[in-house]
């Protein structure tokens, strides 16, 4: 592992890689993105079970708004509390195709305490219910670092942007699918909530044992001789990585790119984090749904969120990872307000979800791409670890917004879920001003030529 670097030769100067509605890159990354999408969308599943029950866990317990919100905001801030940790053990465990000795470690993590979480003897009061969910989705968050960076190692440099937002459609689209089948589950067990926690994180079983099986020495070394072929530049940080991790650390937040990538990531975490967290209770409370629908409905932006996580990331290729964060935090402003109006009808609920979905999740990937467009060589793992722990603080929204419910006259009262709203809105602003200020443009013909109040050289671009 340690010389697959050195190995990558120049590329071939008279040969221009291929550019379509498709990227043209090996087909052994193509199976991989299938592999790790799949994988992905049950981590998100694992998380997302939460949201869609919410309503009847507010019953079961007998929880206040604020109460909830808590809850909610320290299970994700567990998401990201071990993530930089565990990022930087991946490194050193092993990149490309060997993450897969860390990553089925956290999968078996996040799957079995979502398991836990349904049977009843363990969950009977609500202290259990959030103990397995802390501990799940800390299992789920270092998870994630480890699926997303290696997505970035199986897919050439020149398709980063659409890599990482096909892959992270697996949480629009998967927690779509996972969403309506919760709403099946819950309408045949008669809103028994523990059920979906019980029977749906079974599906990883097979997936991770046909991942396990593809992702071998051999197809990685396939991978890179294929991509050189197409005259494109493999990703894989394969030097050995330093065993001081503190210090690599450290490094990568001295980078303006990986610092304030995790900012904005954190900001827009707090907006997709709240609005989950918002909408199925005001759907339920408000809008007066029943529980399953509110669970259904609260799903359809879902629909263009991984439709806008392809094309934003794959457009990201091409005008750049900062004007395109730049327009989706705008987008964003706007739609988030937008959502006061959701309960109105069920046309209007729609139309709002689309419309917010074309941006709610592409920014994830757009940054995530930043970052590690940013990253030392050999580090893109422990950069992914620092956005991913940023971004589970943003996780935290909830305990905000409980406050706001509950302050303007509690669950059924409209007031404090409007003035939520505002304050998700806000965040976006701030995320905006930050990405024009301090950071520098990756990829593109901007790159490194646009302004900021930080140097290229700062933000790792030579």
């Amino acid at each position: 592992m340690k010389t697959a670097v050195n190995q990558i030769s120049e590329p071939v100067a008279s040969v221009k890689p291929k550019r379509g509605l498709l990227p043209h890159v090996p087909s052994l990354s193509w199976i991989s993105l299938l592999f790790l999408w799949l994988i992905f969308a049950m981590n998100a599943t694992s998380r997302e079970i939460m949201n869609r029950v919410m309503p009847a866990i507010v019953n079961e317990y007998n929880l206040s708004a604020d109460v909830v919100g808590g809850i909610v905001s320290l299970i994700m801030v567990a998401t990201g509390a071990l993530s930089i940790w565990g990022a930087a053990w991946s490194d050193k465990k092993g990149q490309g195709w060997a993450r897969k000795y860390s990553g089925v470690w956290m999968a078996l993590g996040y799957t079995v305490f979502s398991i836990l979480t349904g049977v009843s003897a363990l969950t009977s009061v609500v202290t259990g219910f959030v103990i397995f969910q802390v501990i799940k989705n800390a299992f789920g968050g270092i998870g994630e670092s480890i699926e997303v960076t290696t997505v970035s190692e199986w897919w050439p440099k020149e398709r980063r942007g659409f890599a990482l937002g096909a892959h992270h459609s697996a949480y629009p689209w998967g927690t779509l699918l996972s969403g309506l089948l919760i709403s099946v589950i819950l309408v045949s067990t008669h809103g028994n909530w523990r059920m979906p926690f019980l029977l749906i994180p079974l599906l990883i079983i097979p997936i991770y044992i046909g991942y396990w099986k593809f992702s071998t020495p051999k197809n990685f070394k396939k991978y890179e001789k294929a991509a050189k072929e197409m005259n494109l530049t493999p990703s894989i940080d394969s030097v050995e990585v330093d065993g001081h991790k503190k210090g690599a650390i450290i490094e990568s937040l001295k980078n303006p790119n990986i610092l304030v990538g995790t900012l904005c990531v954190l900001l827009a975490e707090a907006a997709f984090t709240g609005l989950s967290f918002w909408l199925a209770p005001y759907l339920a409370f408000v809008g007066k749904f029943d529980y399953a629908a509110a669970a259904g409905w609260s799903v359809i932006f879902s629909i263009t969120g991984g439709i806008g996580q392809i094309f934003w990331g794959s457009i990201s290729d091409v005008i750049g990872r900062k004007k395109t964060m730049l327009i989706a935090f705008a987008w964003l402003t706007i739609a988030l307000v937008l959502f006061q109006f959701s309960a109105s009808s069920i046309l209007v609920l729609i139309a709002i979800q689309l419309f917010a979905g074309c941006c709610t999740n592409a920014i994830f990937p757009v940054i995530f791409s930043l970052v590690t467009d940013s990253a030392k060589e050999g580090y893109t793992g422990t950069a992914m670890g620092i956005a991913e722990t940023g971004m589970y603080i943003g996780g935290a929204s909830p305990l905000v917004l409980g406050f706001f419910i509950n302050a303007g006259g509690g669950w059924n009262a409209q007031g404090g879920y409007i003035t939520g709203l505002y304050f998700l809105s806000s965040c976006m602003i701030v995320a905006f001003i930050l990405t024009i200020l301090f950071t520098r443009e990756t990829v593109g013909k901007k790159r490194g030529k646009d302004w900021g109040l930080v140097s290229k050289k700062s933000c790792g671009i030579e």
